[in-house]
C-alpha cells in the first residue's frame, strides 16, 4: 500500500504543475500582441513585412507595395528577378553602419538595440 502512494505522490506533482500551466495559457489567451504594427508610423506602412517583401523580396520597394500584396506580384517578380532582390536582407553590415538595428527592433522606442529607434 505504501509503494502506491509513493508512486501516486510522485506522478500528482507534475501533473498538478502541468494543469496549472495549461489552465494559465487558457486564462490569458496564450498570445502576446502588439498594440500598433510594428513599423507602421515610422515608414508609413502597415507592418515590418511590408518593408521585407517590398524591399528585399520583390525590390519594388515598401513604398510600392500593397499590403498585403496583390495576387501574383510576389511570384511574378522574384521569378523574374531569379529570386529574392536582397537574398537573406542586407543584414548587420547595412544596418549597423546606417544607424539603424536591423529587424523590426529599430522600429520600437523601448528597444535596447543599437542604433536609431524613431518608431512608436
Amino acid at each position: 500500500m505504501m509503494n502506491i502512494q509513493i508512486r501516486w505522490s510522485l506522478a500528482a506533482g507534475p501533473l498538478v504543475a502541468a494543469l496549472a500551466v495549461l489552465a494559465v495559457l487558457t486564462l490569458s489567451g496564450g498570445q502576446a500582441e502588439a498594440a500598433e504594427p510594428t513599423c507602421a508610423s515610422t515608414l508609413a506602412i502597415a507592418n515590418h513585412g511590408q518593408h521585407v517583401v517590398g524591399d528585399y523580396v520583390t525590390g519594388i520597394g515598401h513604398d510600392s507595395t500593397d499590403w498585403p500584396p496583390s495576387g501574383g506580384v510576389v511570384g511574378e517578380t522574384t521569378s523574374s528577378n531569379g529570386g529574392a532582390a536582397v537574398p537573406g536582407g542586407p543584414g548587420p553590415g547595412f544596418h549597423f553602419p546606417n544607424g539603424v538595428a536591423p529587424g523590426a527592433s529599430f522600429c520600437l522606442l523601448q528597444s535596447n538595440s543599437p542604433g536609431a529607434h524613431p518608431g512608436p
